[in-house]
């Protein structure tokens, strides 16, 4: 019986298919849009962990070590942003080198969803970094500056917040737009 089913869905699907014979393309115009915002965010994402990459390495070098900020910390931090700037620059070059009117939808669709993983796993690795760094950090802070505490956590808060309800949503749509079919 789940043969004559499977023959049956099988023969079904040939005549769907045989039906839809439209030829897919892509949305040239929107998708090079899309791919030209998402090189400018990871331009902005490699030049602010940069920046701030030197700023904590100056505070290093001129011996600024408040107590509730370590100088171990500090370290981790300069690396820390200097892997992320990497990551950044490596998803940049892989967006940019996608040339989006000579690929076969299929093959566009298959990069992206490839380059879509590798941004997701990086937001992945990075987020368990910066919450590592937090846990080493916050204790400190508590003991030596109780307004600064306070100040942390609800910047955390705020940047949470921020980034689940303006920043991701950016993410998601370009990429989607990235895909658009006409």
């Amino acid at each position: 019986m789940q043969l004559d089913e499977l023959k049956h869905s099988m023969s079904l699907l040939d005549q769907i298919l045989a039906k839809t014979s439209v030829d897919v393309q892509i949305n040239v115009s929107a998708a090079q849009t899309a791919q030209s915002k998402m090189l400018k965010k990871f331009r902005q994402g490699f030049t602010t962990c940069l920046v701030l990459a030197v700023v904590f390495a100056a505070a290093i070098a001129g011996g600024i070590n408040p107590l509730s900020f370590p100088v171990g910390l500090k370290v981790y931090l300069v690396a820390y942003l200097l892997l992320a700037a990497i990551w950044y620059v490596f998803l940049y070059r892989r967006l940019k080198s996608i040339d989006i009117a000579a690929l076969a939808p299929a093959k566009l669709i298959s990069i992206t969803s490839t380059l879509k993983l590798l941004a997701l796993s990086g937001e992945v690795f990075f987020g368990i970094g910066i919450a590592v760094l937090f846990a080493l950090l916050i204790p400190d802070i508590w003991a030596f500056n109780r307004i600064g505490f306070w100040a942390v956590i609800v910047a955390l808060v705020f940047a949470i917040i921020y980034s689940i309800v303006h920043l991701w949503p950016q993410y998601i749509k370009l990429f989607r737009d990235l895909n658009t079919l006409k």
